[in-house]
């Protein structure tokens, strides 16, 4: 079985894929407040991460919306914790996949 294969196999038999929605406020670079929609979040065993996709909330519906994925590392406590961009390329394939497999485009 190729890398692919088994990260695809892994990737529709064990993650734990949470869809409970919530707003987050994060800073962007300038230090700005931006409201984000937790769209969903999930862990990975193979990258051993979890990982949530954001939204930049009150984007008009007939503009596209970017999604925006990050590494969720939980604080020594198990909770909140930071997150952190993902930085492999596969890890952005997997994501990309994910988000294909499980997003239709008129759900976003």
């Amino acid at each position: 079985m190729t890398e692919e294969m088994n990260n695809q196999a892994v990737n529709e038999a064990t993650l734990d894929i949470n869809n409970e929605e919530e707003l987050l406020t994060l800073f962007d670079e300038e230090g700005n407040e931006v409201l984000y929609r937790k769209l969903v979040s999930f862990y990975h065993p193979g990258f051993e991460k979890e990982y949530v996709i954001l939204a930049e909330e009150g984007s008009a519906e007939d503009e596209e919306i970017e999604l925006i994925p990050m590494i969720n590392e939980p604080d020594s406590e198990g909770d909140g914790g930071k997150f952190m961009p993902i930085e492999t390329d596969e890890e952005w394939d997997m994501i990309e996949e994910f988000v294909n497999t499980n997003f239709d485009e008129e759900e976003l």
